[in-house]
């Protein structure tokens, strides 16, 4: 079919939007090769791209992105009535299937053109465990059961400054407001002894849907397109300091979710809140345990006695809070985020999340080594 140059002309803008949100997802494909490049957009030009973003999501006390998704759901049904209404019963058809290309072709390119931007690009940088030098290496089952010793005794500490409630589990300083407020200090904090975790500061948003969130298996979530970090509240408390961490790790263009979780370790253990703190040794013990578990069962059921309380309740009412949660949405949402992570270059999907142990071991040996003599 031949087309006119009148035709052509019309429809050149729409390929020029086209190909602008084109350009995004190349670029970023390409600087998945070249980490010294997406290192310095991290460094010099996501800091300054993201502030507008961060700065007036961080403005509103409520999620953004809560607020955006319900006002979706409730207005899409609605919004396909009047598409189908008007493509129906329009007198210039071809007039309104133009504009109709148009807004979806512009839709397109903002949508990957943000999402490069404030997100996409961060995923081909320089690992974190390279940066920091604490590459994960190869350890002995005495190594291993040093870190744990360290962990464990760190969390006894921490435990003589918490209170606990009435079911014996860890409370958290302050009101969750203020926590999630906490959270930029944290990295702050840790950014003094590793400049790269330094960035913009922002403002957790607390969900408050986050009940049926769980259904999800989700605990926080980082939206670029809002710069805006999701913090489920839901949860047992002791564990919210990690995902508040993690996700403002991703504000500050960590994108890896195993080095987002390495992040949110060192604020945490940063901190100058026993609760943050509390929270990143724990979240460290769980992997550390099942790495020394694997190398030297004895030892490691030794140690195991040695745990506070308070650790196994945290534990238990862990465990008890996600079973009532197991079922066909989480399967189906894990699925969905292991494919965007596969498709974000993050080839372990869903597994890179629990990649953490060998950089907090290293990090250990490299960082703390003689913290327990």
């Amino acid at each position: 079919m031949k087309i006119s140059k009148k035709g052509f002309l019309k429809i050149l803008p729409i390929l020029l939007i086209v190909l602008v949100g084109v350009c995004f997802l190349v670029v970023q494909e390409i600087l998945a090769h070249s980490p010294k490049a997406a290192e310095w957009y991290a460094i010099h030009i996501f800091p300054i791209v993201s502030l507008p973003a961060v700065f007036l999501s961080s403005l509103f006390p409520i999620s953004l992105t809560e607020f955006a998704l319900i006002a979706g759901l409730m207005t899409l049904p609605l919004f396909f009535a009047w598409f189908i209404f008007r493509a129906v019963c329009s007198k210039k058809k071809g007039k309104f299937f133009y504009r109709t290309v148009l807004i979806v072709a512009i839709t397109f390119s903002l949508l990957t053109g943000s999402f490069s931007l404030m997100h996409g690009i961060n995923y081909s940088r320089k690992p974190l465990d390279e940066t920091l030098d604490i590459v994960p290496a190869v350890r002995s089952k005495e190594e291993l059961a040093e870190v744990m010793r360290w962990l464990i005794a760190a969390i006894s500490e921490e435990q003589n400054n918490l209170s606990i409630d009435e079911a014996g589990c860890t409370m958290l300083l302050t009101d969750m407001n203020q926590t999630l407020a906490d959270g930029s200090a944290a990295l702050d904090l840790a950014s003094n002894r590793f400049p790269v975790l330094a960035g913009n500061d922002a403002l957790p948003k607390p969900v408050v849907l986050s009940h049926y969130w769980s259904y999800t298996g989700i605990v926080g979530m980082y939206f670029p397109f809002f710069g805006e970090a999701n913090i489920n509240i839901d949860v047992p408390v002791y564990s919210i300091p990690m995902s508040i961490c993690h996700e403002l790790a991703h504000i500050r263009g960590i994108a890896r979710e195993q080095d987002a979780n390495l992040a949110a370790f060192i604020a945490c253990i940063s901190s100058d809140r026993a609760d943050f703190r509390y929270s990143g040794y724990i979240f460290a013990l769980g992997y550390i345990a099942g790495d020394l578990a694997a190398a030297d069962l004895e030892t490691y059921l030794e140690l195991m006695e040695t745990i506070p309380e308070t650790v196994w309740k945290d534990w238990q009412s862990d465990g008890e809070y996600w079973s009532q949660f197991v079922g066909p949405v989480k399967e189906v949402s894990s699925q969905v985020n292991d494919t965007y992570l596969k498709a974000n270059n993050q080839d372990e999907g869903i597994v890179s999340y629990s990649m953490v142990s060998g950089q907090i071991i290293e990090y250990y040996f490299k960082n703390e080594d003689g913290a327990i003599e």
